[in-house]
């Protein structure tokens, strides 16, 4: 028995439901997505409290690179200590808190180049490009606070600048645009 062509009421309606099976599919597929990266992101947030950055010192972990930054040329100035904890008291962290404490030892004394590899390893996957740009123009700041003097001379070390360019290496073109128009 043949069967007659379709009238296009049945085409219409058969359109409608591929339209609704593609959009199902599309919203599992998202889900499935959604799902992995939420998976990854409490991997990567055991990661970093492994590292000693629970509680409220995770509020600091993404201000790791101006640490490195800071470190970069052997020494922290008075002016970069300075504009770190400033960022950190901006962050809500209360001096004589346990986080600000941890900040001010890194300050202190440089964590190992191991501690700052693998956190911006990690920042690498979990700032967006935007943050990751905002991150490394505060890195540019850092150094910046002590460069030059009475404004003669590079006003980033060489040595803090090839730190600020590996972090903006990792966040992609924008950030690295962004040391780009800062420093050139």
């Amino acid at each position: 028995m043949q069967r007659k062509p379709e009238t296009e009421e049945e085409i219409y309606f058969k359109k409608q439901e591929m339209a609704q099976r593609a959009k199902l599919r599309e919203k599992m597929e998202a889900d499935a997505r959604r799902l992995k990266l939420e998976q990854r992101r409490g991997e990567l947030a055991d990661v970093i409290k492994a590292l000693g950055f629970d509680g409220e010192k995770a509020k600091l972990f993404n201000l790791m690179p101006l640490v490195h930054v800071a470190w970069a040329d052997g020494a922290i100035s008075r002016k970069e200590r300075s504009m770190i904890l400033g960022v950190v008291k901006a962050r809500g962290v209360q001096p004589g808190s346990e986080a600000f404490q941890m900040m001010e030892s890194m300050l202190e004394e440089p964590p190992p180049p191991e501690f700052m590899e693998e956190s911006l390893a990690i920042l690498k996957q979990t700032l967006d490009g935007a943050e990751g740009t905002t991150l490394v123009e505060l890195c540019v700041q850092v150094a910046e606070a002590s460069g030059g003097f009475l404004g003669i001379g590079d006003r980033v070390d060489p040595k803090e600048r090839e730190a600020i360019e590996t972090i903006a290496r990792a966040f992609g073109n924008d950030a690295l645009r962004a040391v780009y128009r800062a420093l050139h």
